[in-house]
């Protein structure tokens, strides 16, 4: 499973959860952006509040400005002039405070028309009244005190104006504020709702895609510990879990097979313990059985028996399967050296022909390529003299008698394949075929193939077996790994 191109749970992990902390994001820059908002829009209208208040007190001090000025002149002496003064004082920082307070071309313009008509009633009122002030001369009285009322009443008219325009703006930027805050809180709702839902999302995604396939996992685990090795996984992936999957399935697969072996091995030993002894007390009898029949076949009175070749047959017969018990029986010790395993096929198949082993049924041999391997010669020409006998005997029953004989390399191991076109055997068969004694046919004692693969196993390799071509004869396979030391193990 190539790994550059595969999509990793923790790609899927993070990927969703980078989802939930955008939306989470996303609620705060939102939060933030507003809360920036709603501070501008407030502070604008606190400064437009602040601005109205300028307003009101630069109105108030102009209108006790005039007042002073009115009981000046009603009056006609200089008893309000101390008053006058200060008062005078701070009207014209009043409207400085107004000035600075507005910031809109309007309202600007408006605070300056009124600091405008402020100072300029002082002037009035310092070079026009108060010079003639207690004198004779009241003339002017009337004429100077309807200008000074004029530009009171003018500031008091100028500051309503600014007054109303500096309301209606502070209610629309108290009302962005609301709008803004309405707005913030609808966007954290639906930012929320939505990391809400994909919470959730991510919690089913873990559900389906980590919890289910880690709980099938540890069924199966659990069933494998049990002792069932036929324990599988049915997860397809193209992650991690995938491939746990996949890894977890080719142990229990090894695990199956090893057992296989082992159990084998064990039922091999247990066997060629009782086969050791009984081979050892059955082959005497046998010898002295073999000398007898040869003495009467010297007599001549009983020479012409049909008998005695028929006993000798069948004792030679118990005599090869003692032979292959005791086989089955000891460990294979091997004698390795550099052997060509193709040269080896084809002297095996030429010593057949001349024995007549493959009369009737045609050997094809594929072009010769050198395979070499280290290997024991005799303990290989024996496995490969089993299969392609086994071979022979298969073919003349079916309907093409012919047997094909391949060698070449595969990865790191040589191997020799036999197959026929015979007819083959029942499913329900194979998987006896390497059992001690199990034989198909009526002649065979069974032992063959058991042998043929303890002594391949012994080298490390092994013998399979497999239908034919579209499921015609039976395909069998010598594997020899390739780097075998020379040493004896």
């Amino acid at each position: 499973m190539p790994t550059a191109v595969r999509r990793t749970t923790a790609r899927r992990l993070a990927a969703a959860f980078a989802v939930v902390l955008l939306l989470f994001a996303a609620a705060l820059v939102t939060v933030l952006v507003s809360l920036h908002e709603i501070g501008d829009a407030e502070e604008e209208a606190t400064r437009l509040d602040h601005a109205k208040h300028a307003g009101h007190i630069a109105a108030g001090l102009a209108r006790e400005q005039y007042i002073h000025q009115a009981h000046t002149l009603l009056e006609w002496n200089r008893s309000h002039l101390e008053h006058y003064d200060e008062v005078a004082k701070e009207a014209a920082a009043a409207t400085a405070r107004l000035e600075a307070a507005v910031t809109d071309p309007d309202s600007r313009a408006r605070a300056a028309e009124i600091a405008r008509l402020v100072a300029e009633s002082d002037h009035l009122f310092r070079t026009e009244v108060v010079p003639v002030v207690g004198t004779s001369d009241r003339s002017r009285i009337l004429d100077l005190h309807h200008r000074t009322e004029g530009m009171v009443d003018r500031v008091v008219k100028l500051n309503e104006e600014l007054n109303r325009d500096l309301e209606v703006r502070a209610d629309a930027a108290r009302k962005r504020a609301q709008r803004v805050r309405a707005s913030a809180l609808l966007a954290v709702i639906v930012f929320f709702v939505l990391a809400i839902a994909a919470a959730a999302a991510v919690g089913g995604y873990l559900m389906r895609s980590i919890s289910r396939p880690v709980a099938l996992l540890r069924a199966a685990a659990k069933r494998l510990g049990a002792g069932d090795l036929d324990a599988r996984v049915e997860i397809t992936r193209d992650d991690e879990l995938g491939e746990l999957a996949v890894v977890f399935n080719q142990m229990a697969q090894d695990l199956a097979h090893d057992q296989a072996v082992l159990l084998e091995k064990s039922r091999l030993a247990s066997i060629g313990q009782v086969a050791a002894g009984v081979a050892h007390e059955i082959n005497n009898p046998l010898g002295v059985m073999l000398g007898y029949v040869r003495l009467l076949r010297q007599d001549t009175t009983l020479a012409a028996r049909d008998e005695l070749p028929i006993i000798e047959d069948e004792l030679r017969q118990c005599q090869l399967i003692v032979a292959g018990l005791l086989d089955l029986a000891r460990p294979a010790r091997l004698r390795r050296d550099e052997v060509d395993v193709d040269e080896l096929a084809r002297e095996v198949v030429a010593r057949l022909a001349e024995g007549g082993g493959s009369d009737g049924v045609e050997v094809v041999v594929t072009p010769p390529s050198p395979v070499p391997v280290c290997a024991d010669e005799g303990k290989v020409r024996q496995i490969i003299t089993n299969l392609i006998t086994n071979a022979l005997a298969a073919a003349r029953d079916g309907e093409v008698a012919e047997v094909t004989v391949t060698t070449g390399i595969e990865g790191e191991r040589a191997f020799v394949e036999v197959l026929d076109r015979g007819p083959g055997i029942p499913a329900e068969t194979w998987p006896r075929l390497f059992e001690p004694f199990f034989t198909t046919r009526s002649k065979g004692h069974g032992l063959g193939l058991a042998i043929a693969r303890s002594l391949a196993r012994a080298h490390g390799g092994d013998v399979e077996l497999s239908p034919g071509p579209d499921g015609v004869g039976i395909r069998a396979r010598l594997w020899l790994p390739l780097d075998v030391r020379k040493e004896e193990p």
